[in-house]
């Protein structure tokens, strides 16, 4: 007989499978095609049999390796709350302070709702990602977003 280990791993394996199963029944209609000439369907469909592959791996560890002793951990609902409202936010600052001051803003305000996170991390964790999101999508992909926009007009105009 088998026996769940780890209740917590054994359930996110499960929901990683079931999320693949669901993004494969969602793409049925999408032609695959093969390796070497891939369809609309191809990138989807390997992406969710890794997703459902490594959800396996996971169950199989759940059922190996004992979980440590303790008391439940309490709800974070801040993490929750930001984590879901972050992109939204992403997309209302974005027109109005461009990409780096809200990519900055957003690292730095998710963050605190982290128990291990320091905030001398996550201002170098937010500068660091920040300019680098500025140099991929504006340099390197010239993708028609701006660094800074209309609302800091005296950094905006330099770049």
């Amino acid at each position: 007989m088998l026996k769940i280990r780890n209740g917590r791993d054994f359930v996110g394996g499960v929901t990683m499978i079931c999320v693949g199963l669901l993004f494969i029944w969602f793409g049925r209609e999408l032609e695959v095609g093969n390796s070497f000439q891939m369809g609309p369907g191809y990138f989807p469909t390997m992406l969710s049999l890794l997703l459902m592959a490594i959800g396996a791996l996971i169950i199989v560890q759940s059922l190996m390796v004992d979980a440590e002793e303790s008391e439940p951990e309490a709800w974070n609902w801040k993490a929750y709350f930001l984590v879901i409202v972050a992109p939204i936010g992403f997309g209302v600052l974005l027109a109005g302070l461009g990409l780096a001051p809200t990519m900055f803003l957003l690292i730095v305000g998710v963050a605190t709702a982290s128990r291990y996170a320091n905030w001398r991390h996550s201002i170098l964790l937010g500068l660091f990602l920040a300019v680098c999101s500025v140099l991929l999508f504006t340099k390197l992909l010239s993708l028609p977003v701006s660094a800074f926009g209309p609302w800091i007009p005296f950094i905006g105009d330099l770049f």
